[in-house]
């Protein structure tokens, strides 16, 4: 049973435009308070996964934008947190539990840069620094996870999280031709993941054994470790409107996204997406819009340690909707309404999220038809 009750508080203030000899700058400054209480309680009489534990955070936050000429924006921003985390852990080496109140002062801080290449297109690239406090659930988890058939222990021990990043893209949003497209490089100093041991535990942690034999043998035994890692990817959408007909226009798109995880050792991290290529055809007027497509995800085997190889899929969706407008109040207001249908996996093909600790068990759904309707107020 997993209870979460978190209360957050945020104030931002924006500053007025300032001229400056590099161009005009406009900003933001804030403050961000947040008390979070989270438990997550065994009903087998075993071990707790996570005991009632706290984090309060206090962080303030700064975002600049300079418009330096009438093609280049340059922008900053920075971050500083305190974060306080009281519950309490399990000292593998002994089995022993312990109270932990560890404090975090992650620092955080980006600058990027836009361009306006004409032709509606945009170049941007950005550097980031970012450091990330361990969550509760990372520092203090010691017990059975039923939805995941895992026996996850966490480290009260760890530290923050480093990730330097840094990404490019170009971006064109209007005309009969639009993309989206970014490449990325970010190195983790002390990358927090789940780690299976290869062994397996029952209902407590003195019934976890690495030998396989554990009493009961019900979950894998799982640790949160901290390893240096280095990830890299792309990301790719495009659309382009072919001809007009009817009322309307057609067209056909496309997409591609990857990302490839290793630690410093050489070894995969686990549980990645795998690559994703996909396009289709649409037709959208002042009313209607209709679009068949199918994502292509190929096998992944880039497997991390106790991993099993995951097959490819074919997921063909369509959809067809239709939008209209109602007659305006006094006030104004007119509300607009959309009603479709929507069918995903047409193919029925069997789909597993090679993220997923159960895919090999568990299957995404199938074929699938729904009809939908939303209604706005402009």
């Amino acid at each position: 049973r997993f209870v979460n009750r978190e209360t957050e508080a945020r104030v931002e203030a924006q500053h007025t435009p300032v001229m400056t000899p590099l161009g005009e700058l406009t900003g933001a400054v804030g403050i961000q308070l947040g008390h979070r209480k989270m438990a997550g309680t065994s009903f087998e009489g075993g071990d707790n996964l996570l005991d009632p534990n706290t984090t309060d955070t206090v962080a303030g936050f700064i975002f600049e934008e300079l418009q330096a000429t009438r093609y280049l924006r340059l922008q900053a921003a920075g971050r500083y947190e305190q974060n306080d985390v009281e519950g309490t852990g399990l000292d593998v080496a002994t089995g022993d539990f312990i109270n932990g109140n560890p404090s975090f002062r992650p620092v955080s801080a980006s600058l990027g840069a836009l361009y306006d290449l004409g032709h509606d297109v945009s170049a941007r690239a950005s550097a980031q620094y970012v450091e990330r406090a361990p969550d509760a659930a990372e520092l203090f988890s010691h017990g059975p996870h039923e939805a995941t058939g895992t026996f996850e222990i966490g480290d009260p021990n760890l530290s923050k999280e480093i990730a330097k990043t840094v990404e490019l893209g170009l971006k064109k949003a209007t005309g009969p031709l639009r993309f989206d497209g970014s490449v990325y490089y970010t190195k983790f100093d002390g990358f927090i993941s789940k780690f299976l041991t290869g062994g397996t535990c029952g209902e407590a942690f003195d019934e976890c054994s690495l030998s396989g034999n554990a009493p009961g043998d019900e979950f894998k035994e799982l640790l949160f470790t901290q390893r240096d890692a280095t990830f890299y990817g792309a990301e790719l959408a495009a659309e382009y409107d072919v001809a007009p007909i009817w009322a309307g226009v057609w067209g056909v798109e496309g997409q591609y996204d990857f990302v490839h995880a290793t630690f410093d050792d050489g070894d995969y991290v686990p549980r990645m997406p795998p690559h994703r290529l996909g396009g289709g055809l649409y037709y959208r007027d002042a009313a209607w819009i209709a679009r068949v497509n199918a994502l292509h995800a190929f096998a992944q085997d880039e497997l991390g340690f106790d991993e099993t190889r995951t097959s490819g899929y074919t997921l063909v969706n369509a959809e067809l909707s239709y939008t209209f407008e109602g007659e305006a109040t006094h006030e104004g207001i007119a509300p607009v309404t959309t009603i479709g249908v929507k069918g995903e996996n047409l193919l029925d093909d069997d789909v597993r999220n090679s993220a997923s600790f159960k895919k090999d068990e568990v299957l995404l759904p199938g074929a699938s038809v729904r009809v939908f309707g939303t209604v706005k107020l402009n």
